[in-house]
C-alpha cells in the first residue's frame, strides 16, 4: 500500500521537499480514508456520497479532479486495510490545527448528510471521530448546522431553477 501511495504523489504532483510533502500526502490519504468509511458506513455506496468527497478533497488540498479520484481510490483501499480510526485521526491530531480538524469534521457531515438519509450509525461516526479529534461539542455542532444549512440551501436553489 506504502507504494502504492508514493508511486501516485510521485506521478501526479511535483514534490520539492520530499519529507513535508510525504507527510501532507499522508494527511491528505488519512482525511480522505475517514471521508469514505464515512460514505459506507450505511454498507451501501451512494453516489452523493462520494460525490461529497471528491467536491470536500478537491477544495481542502487543492487536488485537481483526477489527482482527486486517484486519492480517494488510494483512501478506499486503505480505509479497508484499516483496523480502526486511530491511525487517521492520531496523524491529523498530530499535524492539523483545530480549525483544520474543524474543517475535517464539517467534510463528514458532508458526506453524512449528502444523501438526505443520516441514519444513528452515520452520526455516531461523525460524533466518534469528532471526538478522536478533539473537538469542542459546540465547535461539532456548528459545523453540522453550516451542513444543515448549506445543503438545505443548495435545495432550495435547485427547486427555484424548476419552475
Amino acid at each position: 500500500m506504502l507504494e502504492a501511495i508514493k508511486r501516485f504523489y510521485q506521478e501526479r504532483i511535483q514534490v520539492d521537499d520530499a519529507a513535508d510533502d510525504d507527510l501532507q500526502h499522508r494527511l491528505q490519504l488519512a482525511t480522505a480514508a475517514l471521508l469514505v468509511e464515512m460514505a459506507q458506513e450505511d454498507n451501501e455506496r451512494h453516489s452523493m456520497e462520494f460525490q461529497a468527497i471528491h467536491e470536500g478533497i478537491r477544495e481542502v488540498f487543492h487536488l485537481s479532479d483526477e489527482e482527486t479520484t486517484e486519492l480517494i481510490d488510494l483512501a478506499d483501499r486503505e480505509a479497508h486495510e484499516a483496523t480502526d480510526h486511530f491511525e487517521f485521526t492520531q496523524l491529523i491530531n498530530e499535524n492539523f490545527d483545530y480549525p483544520t480538524k474543524c474543517r475535517v469534521v464539517e467534510l463528514l457531515w458532508r458526506v453524512c448528510l449528502a444523501d438526505e438519509d443520516m441514519n444513528r450509525y452515520e452520526e455516531q461516526l461523525v460524533r466518534k471521530i469528532g471526538e478522536l479529534l478533539h473537538i469542542e461539542h459546540k465547535d461539532f455542532i456548528a459545523a453540522k448546522i453550516r451542513v444543515q444549512q448549506a445543503y438545505s440551501t443548495s435545495y432550495m436553489n435547485d427547486y427555484d431553477s424548476y419552475e
